[in-house]
């Protein structure tokens, strides 16, 4: 009987930390409700490949 009611408790309480500070429905990201406008994530800007040691030298990586 009272690993029921601390089965209950328990539960009870994850349910209530589930749903602490939602507010209103939630929704995806790519679909959301009308008169709500996503802000728009930062364009992607590819870094340059770092400049090699060997990359002055000639073909083959002999040195003369």
């Amino acid at each position: 009987m009272v690993v029921m009611r601390i089965a209950v408790v328990v539960v009870s309480l994850l349910l209530l930390a589930a749903g602490c500070g939602q507010r209103g429905s939630l929704y995806l990201r790519d679909n959301p409700p009308p008169g709500v406008k996503p802000p728009k994530p930062e364009a992607y800007t590819p870094l340059p490949y770092p400049k090699e040691a060997g990359e002055d030298e000639s073909a083959g990586g002999a040195r003369k």
